[in-house]
């Protein structure tokens, strides 16, 4: 079982926004235009590095991103081995690998990730576990 935390982000998928006029003194609304939505740019942010050491400050390594709607992550020790795999975009790896905590180190990350309108991205890069 791969040791996974849940990751307090907000995953923001789209926007709507409406205008809507008051006459000033008055307490009705004067005029309404119709909704519209904006679909922000898919954007992720990828720590370098995490310490899961328990003192509240980045204790897991999670991707922080915006108009995801598809996710999944594969993370590799230095002899290739997987030690974390999520689909979820609100999780985050806590550095532990079968129960027990993972060596400090570097650590392989495939990423892919996908927005409302199917534009793919892969990401591949390291991060670095410090004890």
């Amino acid at each position: 079982m791969l040791a996974t935390t849940a990751y307090s982000q907000t995953v923001q998928l789209s926007r709507k926004y409406r205008v809507i006029a008051v006459k000033k003194g008055q307490p009705g609304i004067t005029s309404m235009s119709n909704e519209t939505e904006v679909i922000p740019t898919m954007y992720l942010y990828i720590p370098s590095a995490f310490t899961p050491n328990g003192d509240g400050l980045n204790d897991t390594f999670g991707i922080q991103g915006e108009s995801i709607s598809g996710f999944h992550i594969q993370i590799f020790n230095r002899w290739g081995q997987m030690v974390y795999e999520s689909q979820d975009a609100t999780m985050a790896w806590d550095g532990s690998y079968k129960g027990l905590a993972a060596p400090q180190g570097a650590y392989v990350y495939k990423l892919a990730a996908s927005n409302v309108s199917g534009r793919t991205m892969v990401k591949k890069g390291t991060v670095n576990l410090v004890q």
